[in-house]
């Protein structure tokens, strides 16, 4: 009987010292450890345009934390604002703020503001287009690159779904309403990369991406709206408007490896790699810019 005590009493205090320790099953803990390393399984979801930033942090995250396991995923804005709704990511990336009235519970943690640019096919000679004839090219109105100054060239629209946030901003900050343009001159697809690969490879092609990842492409050009380039300096200013402030958002507080990887976005590392992919620090925004981006009541 003693024996028999004894061996109850010895499985139990081994029970309660891996509650205790929360790491008895697979060695890994969600609490910081000595180099500050959160280890876990962590999914962000949402804009291919902040999912280069994402990425390049996750991985350098990896480096210095082996036991943290972070996957990078698109799928668009709202895609991603609705997977963090719903809990199945921890955190959802979007260029876009969440809806209130829908998306009430998730907390925003804004990281930087991206500089959107349009690009035209590297061969069709264009440099500028003004704001109102973007609105036409992007209602339909305007087909042949004549109209507006180009080649004797049919104008294709390489566009972004209805779930993107860079198709959102575009409209708001550019468009001023709706892309309505439609037809065999109009390509919808799923990511900034594919956008940029179809006018890369499409005559007379037009569309828009983040300027970090479409400047590292030969065979578009990235053209100025109303004479003004998409650079920081403009961006700070809201003198070029084609921009939006980047969100990493969680469902309630964001804790764990969540926080942790959020914190190191916003860390050291994480400014790095933004100024190397052309965000721009929110710290160096005019206030007056910041108001502009603000969602409208």
């Amino acid at each position: 009987m003693f024996k028999q005590w004894r061996t109850a009493l010895l499985v139990g205090m081994i029970a309660a010292m891996c509650i205790f320790i929360s790491a008895c099953g697979d060695g890994t803990t969600n609490t910081p450890s000595a180099n500050g390393c959160v280890d876990g399984t962590l999914v962000a979801s949402g804009s291919t345009a902040l999912q280069p930033l994402v990425q390049k942090v996750a991985e350098a995250y990896h480096t210095k934390c082996a036991g943290a396991n972070i996957t990078v995923q698109g799928g668009g804005s709202k895609t991603g604002l609705s997977q963090a709704e719903a809990g199945s990511v921890g955190v959802g990336n979007s260029d876009v703020f969440a809806d209130k009235a829908t998306q009430g519970d998730l907390v925003d943690h804004q990281v930087n503001a991206v500089i959107f640019a349009i690009i035209v096919n590297g061969k069709l000679g264009v440099t500028n287009l003004t704001t109102d004839q973007l609105k036409s090219i992007y209602a339909g109105t305007v087909k042949n690159w004549k109209e507006v100054g180009g080649p004797d060239k049919d104008i294709v629209v390489v566009s972004r779904p209805a779930s993107s946030g860079t198709r959102s901003t575009f409209q708001t900050y550019v468009l001023g309403g709706p892309e309505t343009v439609a037809g065999p001159a109009s390509l919808t697809t799923d990511s900034t990369g594919t956008v940029i690969t179809n006018v890369a490879q499409t005559e007379g092609a037009i569309g828009y991406g983040a300027l970090g990842s479409v400047k590292t492409n030969t065979d578009v050009k990235v053209i100025s709206v109303d004479n003004n380039q998409p650079t920081a300096d403009l961006v700070v200013s809201n003198t070029y408007k084609f921009w939006n402030i980047e969100h990493m958002y969680t469902k309630g507080e964001a804790k764990d490896l969540a926080k942790a990887f959020i914190d190191f976005m916003n860390g050291d590392e994480g400014k790095a790699a933004a100024a190397q992919l052309d965000f721009v620090p929110l710290a160096s925004l005019q206030q007056t810019a910041i108001d502009a981006h603000q969602p409208k009541p």
